[in-house]
């Protein structure tokens, strides 16, 4: 985009110059044809922005470690086997935070690999978090919000924090999920309505879904 802007300012710095220095005898048709350069110029650079479409490159994955060397690295992700390049610009964090080697690593570990897409084929590791799945499953956040959609065939509902509106949060049920009211009652997931305000304490994910842990309804609106 940078380099459009720089192109259509120079292309009509230039024709301004050129317009500014033809003889007064110069032709309309002279100048049409100037225009029509421009344009053609314009066009082509347009074109190829089209053509490569500028993509977010960056991404996070989870996974365990299968092989790595000085070079690349390679995980699963329970649905996918990756390939990284590892380059002089890796850094590698431990679970203390603190920064290690690449030779510091081990088959088996789990990593959070965070990554740069350099074009469709080659994607290189920026940063190597070791990561504890069982940390993770055993933290627990939770918020006031109201839901704000709920499907009965994924169970899965969306919640709006009250506190940050902007927010939705993607929450899952389950049978261990515990739902209940404000006198403790043990309610069922159809008890659960659009527009209803919660108290939701779910789990952290590697995804963008939830799990739901306990969910007190507080008011039908």
């Amino acid at each position: 985009m940078k380099s459009l802007i720089f192109l259509l300012s120079f292309l009509f710095f230039s024709s301004q110059l050129a317009l500014a220095q033809t003889p007064t005898t110069s032709t309309a048709t002279e100048i049409q044809q100037l225009r029509e350069v421009i344009q053609q110029k314009v066009q082509e650079k347009l074109q190829q922005i089209s053509q490569n479409p500028i993509e977010n490159p960056k991404k996070a994955y989870f996974g365990t470690i299968t092989q790595f060397d000085a070079t690349s690295l390679k995980i699963n992700t329970k649905t996918q086997n990756l390939t990284f390049i590892i380059d002089t610009t890796t850094t590698y964090i431990n679970l203390k935070q603190n920064k290690i080697k690449n030779t510091d690593l081990k088959v088996g570990q789990n990593v959070l690999v965070l990554t740069l897409k350099q074009d469709a084929s080659t994607i290189i590791a920026k940063r190597i978090i070791l990561i504890d799945p069982q940390k993770l499953q055993n933290q627990k956040i939770t918020v006031i919000g109201k839901i704000a959609d709920i499907s009965t065939t994924s169970s899965v509902l969306t919640l709006i924090p009250i506190n940050n509106k902007s927010q939705e949060l993607q929450i899952k049920l389950d049978s261990k999920t515990e739902i209940l009211d404000l006198n403790n009652k043990t309610l069922k997931t159809i008890n659960l309505k659009k527009g209803q305000k919660i108290i939701c304490t779910y789990g952290t994910s590697v995804n963008s879904t939830y799990p739901a842990l306990q969910i007190i309804k507080v008011a039908d609106n």
